[in-house]
């Protein structure tokens, strides 16, 4: 039995009519078997689709000895295109230019008619030639004859209606690259496709329907038809998908990673992480996480970016909240998630703003890129990223007023006039609005109750928002208030921030470190307080527990200078290239040399009433 142009069919395949759609389900069947960590899109489908019934009715040979060579020697292929066609634009005209069209359609043709024969008749060379190979270079000089031939302003004209699936020619060009790069798995989903009952010369025809149903339809159609006219009227005037239609090709893509990026995270096991690492917050957190499931369910608006308004006590924080969620999501998903921090105390001037946007023509500096211009070009990159303003109370009321835009539309305008879009962005605003040092101090005067003392914060906090924050900045952020830290809140973040030191000691130096009651008590001290929180907790520590202890250790070091001064040189001849670089030799070889030798495995940290001791333990 032969197939189509003569080529021998294989024992059992029998060919029989199939619709597109019934073809295209039993091809995404196929893909599920053969590759069931990869997902085969609706263009893959109807590539796949097509070659099925253009090549199962192709009565040409498409296998010529000349077309075969030229494809085999693509270099030859090209330039025997740019010297014929693409140097003489100005002789192309008619049944020349229509060839010039024709020539990626008919290189094209023959990958599909080698993919058609490799998967489903079984046919594995031709005129001596590999068809796996053969088909991949097709699709390859394709796209290179194609992308080459759209450059040309006047032949570009004939490539806007486009034969594969109505694409843009760089993405039809992009696609042919892909098909060259997957042509052994589109033949292997073919082949999984063909049974004894799946293939056809021809598609089949639908069935008619009987007249009776054809006169229901059209009376259906007469009587809604002004209900339907009304409905896109109301459609348009509610917007719609209004989000997606404004956004560009790599925003929607971004967009729709996002979606997925968030409904991958388990959020309760999200919500945990984070509570380990942002001591008494739960509330905050779980109105994050919360947020977050509006992520996963694809229901937010994609244009504009989310916002946060963090207000809470000094140290309690809010900082440390946005940083740890930036590390806990970029770690989970093994992904870089840019992130801009504007401080607010540097913005008390209108003229500062034009630091972000960039200065107006004719200003100093107008030549060059604004804070946020600079930041676009990694974020735009990316499916999230974050921009933190911090203390934003302090800024000058303009500053709130530019993000404005942002917050709305989700783009803002640079000083060259480019479209800044930011909608793939989380944005928080940090405040101690309410919380000023003046009122702390106050609050903590008189004889009233822990209870009674927080009910009168959160009134005067209350009215302070509503006093310095405009209605129209309100409504377009979600306010998240952080608590104040108790005490019990400072022995824990002590024990974290100490346990990162140590651990640092522990893995450079060898150093085992331990803190006993009385240190811990004061460093508590002096790091804590109920008006301004751990703001001194991680400065305190970092003096007392990792300055004083390297400054001990070093003066009491009896390791060599001789091989460092080596391996400084050897690490300078690594960095000009000079020697092969290897990560995790050049780090064993540091933290060899850089370990200190005390005399001892341990140090105590201690307090003896007036300052903190330092006692060797387990000596050599």
């Amino acid at each position: 039995m032969e197939g189509p142009m003569g080529t021998e069919r294989p024992p059992g395949v029998k060919i029989e009519s199939l619709e597109p759609e019934a073809l295209a389900a039993r091809l995404r069947e196929s893909a599920g078997r053969v590759s069931p960590n990869r997902v085969m899109d609706d263009l893959e489908l109807r590539h796949l689709v097509r070659v099925i019934h253009e090549c199962s009715l192709l009565l040409k040979d498409v296998y010529t000895d000349r077309r075969i060579a030229r494809i085999m020697e693509p270099e030859r292929l090209v330039d025997r295109l740019v010297q014929r066609f693409v140097e003489r634009q100005p002789d192309i005209r008619g049944q020349e230019r229509y060839l010039v069209r024709r020539l990626p359609d008919d290189v094209r043709r023959l990958a599909d008619k080698a993919l058609f024969d490799l998967g489903l008749l079984g046919r594995r060379e031709v005129k001596g030639y590999d068809l796996a190979d053969l088909g991949a270079r097709a699709y390859l000089a394709a796209g290179e004859m194609l992308e080459l031939l759209a450059d040309d302003r006047r032949l570009r004209n004939f490539f806007r209606d486009n034969r594969l699936a109505m694409l843009p020619i760089e993405e039809e060009v992009v696609f042919l690259r892909q098909c060259a790069d997957k042509f052994n798995l589109y033949a292997e989903v073919l082949k999984g496709s063909a049974s004894s009952e799946s293939l056809s010369h021809s598609p089949r025809k639908p069935h008619d329907p009987p007249a009776t149903e054809l006169a229901m339809a059209v009376g259906q159609d007469i009587q809604t038809a002004d209900d339907h006219d009304a409905a896109q009227y109301r459609e348009a005037a509610r917007g719609g998908d209004e989000g997606e239609a404004v956004l560009t090709r790599d925003q929607l893509l971004s967009s729709y990673e996002r979606i997925l990026l968030f409904s991958s995270l388990d959020l309760s096991m999200l919500d945990s992480a984070l509570q380990s690492t942002v001591i008494d917050q739960p509330r905050a957190i779980k109105v994050l996480c919360d947020e977050f499931s509006l992520f996963a369910a694809g229901t937010r608006d994609l244009r504009r970016p989310p916002a946060y308004f963090l207000v809470g006590p000094t140290g309690v924080g809010k900082n440390h909240l946005v940083e740890s969620l930036g590390r806990a999501l970029a770690g989970l998903w093994k992904i870089e998630i840019p992130t801009l921090t504007i401080e607010g105390p540097n913005y008390t001037y209108p003229s500062d703003i034009n630091e972000l946007k960039g200065a107006t023509r004719g200003f100093i500096r107008s030549d060059e890129d604004g804070i946020l211009t600079a930041f676009h070009e990694r974020s735009s990159r990316a499916p999230l990223s974050i921009i933190l303003i911090d203390e934003v109370e302090k800024a000058h009321p303009q500053l709130i007023a530019f993000f404005l835009s942002i917050l709305d539309r989700g783009t803002t305008t640079d000083n060259r006039g480019n479209v800044l879009n930011f909608s793939n962005c989380m944005i928080f605003f940090t405040s101690n609005l309410g919380y000023s040092d003046a009122q702390q101090e106050a609050a903590t005067v008189g004889f009233v109750d822990g209870e009674q003392r927080e009910t009168v914060e959160a009134q005067d906090i209350r009215r302070e928002l509503r006093r310095a924050l405009k209605p129209e900045f309100v409504n377009r952020v979600r306010l998240i208030h952080l608590e104040r830290l108790k005490h019990e809140s400072a022995e824990r973040i002590l024990g974290l921030e100490f346990d990162k030191i140590a651990r640092r000691y522990k893995e450079v130096h060898e150093l085992r470190l331990t803190l006993d009651a009385d240190a811990r008590a004061e460093l508590i001290r002096r790091g804590f307080s109920h008006t301004f929180g751990a703001r001194r907790l991680g400065a305190t520590l970092e003096s007392v527990c990792n300055v004083e202890i390297a400054k001990k250790i070093r003066n009491e070091d009896r390791a060599s200078n001789d091989d460092r001064a080596k391996l400084i040189d050897w690490l300078r001849e690594v960095r000009d290239g000079q020697r092969p670089y290897d990560a995790q030799e050049v780090r064993r070889r540091v933290l060899d040399l850089a370990r200190v030798q005390p005399g001892y495995r341990g140090l105590s940290i201690g307090f003896d009433g007036e300052d903190f001791t330092y006692v060797p333990v387990d000596p050599d």
